[in-house]
């Protein structure tokens, strides 16, 4: 009781407090002496709501995956990557995708490919513009068509140039790549 009688002269700093900042009970208890249980205690006999802290604006975690995010064709960039870049573990890393994804300020499909190999075939592509058959070879994926099918169809947004591929693009392809051997030469 004698933390009740403490509170009474301050009480309309402290519901003040408690309403608009996002201070912790610890806190507040050391800003008015007394102990964090007596401030919770207050609080909940007010029944006074505290604001919630905006988790994606202080979490160093969250923001590297914001910035990640915010890179050209980033679904296509594989959880492995983005753990080994940012240093985490699986369950951290969903912990804060699920947050952001909740929230909507990154992709429902941002971070959740599973495969290195497909993000570097979907890497080359995108970079380098070469066909699909061409990369598959390369990093020796041999199933790689069925994965851009299944990818289409749980609404990745695979473009529709790494499916269709002629005669002309393979020559030019060809051409390219005979290119970039002669002045490695």
């Amino acid at each position: 009781m004698r933390n009740i009688g403490q509170l009474r002269g301050v009480e309309n700093r402290l519901i003040k407090d408690l309403a608009e900042s996002t201070l912790s009970f610890a806190d507040l208890g050391n800003k008015y002496g007394v102990s964090r249980q007596a401030i919770f205690e207050f609080a909940q006999r007010r029944g006074i709501k505290r604001p919630k802290k905006d988790h994606t604006k202080h979490c160093f975690i969250c923001l590297s995956l914001l910035r990640i995010a915010k890179k050209l064709h980033s679904d296509f960039i594989s959880s492995n990557t983005i753990k080994d870049q940012l240093r985490l573990g699986s369950r951290e890393l969903s912990y804060h995708i699920h947050i952001l994804s909740d929230k909507g300020l990154i992709s429902p499909k941002f971070g959740r490919l599973r495969s290195r190999k497909a993000e570097l075939v979907y890497r080359l592509h995108f970079k380098e513009g070469l066909p699909v058959e061409t990369i598959r070879k390369q990093v020796k994926f041999k199933n790689f068509n069925e994965v851009i099918k299944r990818h289409r169809a749980l609404g990745w947004d695979v473009p529709a140039s790494i499916l269709k591929y002629d005669s002309n693009d393979r020559r030019r392809t060809i051409a390219k790549m005979n290119k970039k051997k002669k002045r490695n030469l």
